[in-house]
């Protein structure tokens, strides 16, 4: 189905005196604009009015282009939840999963998406990521930051994640949690610290002689890195999972134990962590190592691109609804600039849709 064919099944709420504008049309206008780097409701009213005949190559735009004001009205009277689930069924219809796909799960808080209650009441959104990919497969509001878990929980329920690796931090090391993913029959690699007090000590202490030993008598693998006037080596170990019998029981779906060193050097100075995972993976280093890796691309390759490339923290829109909305659309675009064969920064795609028609059209329709 194309994009087109999957707004259609959107229903329409306004009544029949209200629909001067067809909804699949702003929603096209909205969707296109922000592809071309527009961050608010007067500016897309502009790239509208200044692209109309480019619209009008794609769809009807019998009355023209609608006021930001009437934009932003029509936006807000569509269901999010439908909204949600049509665009991410057209935007990642050609994704190619791999056979193993590592799917990031992780929160973000809009800071600028303010309501009149103050910066409290931020819009907090949950993210699944496809760190294979580099697109993001879903989102989920929260009512407030503190509701992450549960919204995580319900996230899961709408994602195929049958056969991948879901990584995690340590506010989700969740007995709940880590069942589902299991019953859905994927795999888990989940952070553990201080929530969890007695699962990570004993991880520490079933890891404890292998550090009296430096570490070589068990698998691991290290990897080096450098940038930004930073050097750092990862290496990442892995035992099988044998925890005290009381923990066993309350965590039965662990299969393997993982710790992560991080030696690190800036401006001279070195500094050594140690992190560590619980996951139901047997004994695989690499792809452990991977899956901990990888998690870190929800921030680098959605958070950061987010803020930097759409401005996402900058936004003023005070209406959750909306803001939920134009947070929706962002990922959207995000996704169709990650999908597009050209080999250039996501800013660049941004630039050239702003100033190419037929480029912008290859976004959309390939």
């Amino acid at each position: 189905m194309s994009l087109f064919e999957h707004l259609k099944l959107i229903e329409d709420p306004r009544s029949h005196i209200n629909l001067n504008h067809d909804l699949v049309d702003i929603i096209f206008l909205v969707l296109a604009a922000i592809a071309s780097g527009c961050d608010g409701w007067q500016a897309i009213e502009e790239f509208g009015q200044e692209n109309l005949s480019w619209l009008r190559k794609h769809r009807d735009f019998d009355n023209g282009i609608p006021t930001r004001h009437s934009i932003a009205r029509i936006i807000k009277v569509i269901d999010t939840e439908i909204l949600v689930m049509t665009l991410f069924s057209w935007a990642n219809r050609l994704r190619e999963a791999s056979s193993k796909p590592l799917i990031a799960i992780d929160g973000k808080t809009l800071r600028g998406a303010v309501n009149q209650h103050g910066a409290n009441n931020a819009l907090h959104l949950v993210s699944a990521f496809d760190t294979e990919q580099g697109i993001v497969l879903y989102q989920q509001d929260t009512q407030t930051k503190g509701n992450e878990i549960a919204t995580v929980q319900a996230l899961l329920h709408m994602l195929d994640i049958k056969n991948a690796v879901v990584t995690f931090d340590a506010l989700h090391c969740q007995r709940e949690t880590l069942q589902q993913i299991i019953k859905a029959k994927g795999d888990y690699v989940v952070q553990v610290k201080g929530n969890q007090p007695l699962l990570r000590q004993a991880i520490e202490m079933q890891f404890q002689p292998h550090w009296d030993n430096d570490g070589v008598d068990i698998l691991s693998i290290e990897e080096d890195d450098k940038g930004h006037g930073r050097k750092e080596r990862r290496t990442t170990f892995q035992i099988s999972a044998k925890l005290p019998q009381a923990l066993a029981k309350k965590w039965p779906s662990a299969k393997s134990l993982i710790a992560v060193e991080r030696q690190r050097t800036c401006k001279g100075i070195t500094t050594i962590s140690t992190d560590y995972y619980l996951s139901s993976l047997p004994l695989d280093i690499k792809l452990a190592a991977k899956a901990v890796r990888q998690h870190w691309h929800i921030e680098n390759q959605q958070h950061w691109v987010l803020d930097v490339t759409f401005r996402e923290d900058c936004s003023r829109i005070g209406d959750h609804e909306n803001a939920k909305k134009m947070a929706l659309f962002r990922r959207i675009v995000l996704n169709l600039l990650e999908q597009h064969p050209l080999k250039a920064s996501k800013p660049i795609k941004i630039r050239k849709a702003a100033w190419n028609g037929d480029f912008r059209s290859e976004i959309f329709f390939g």
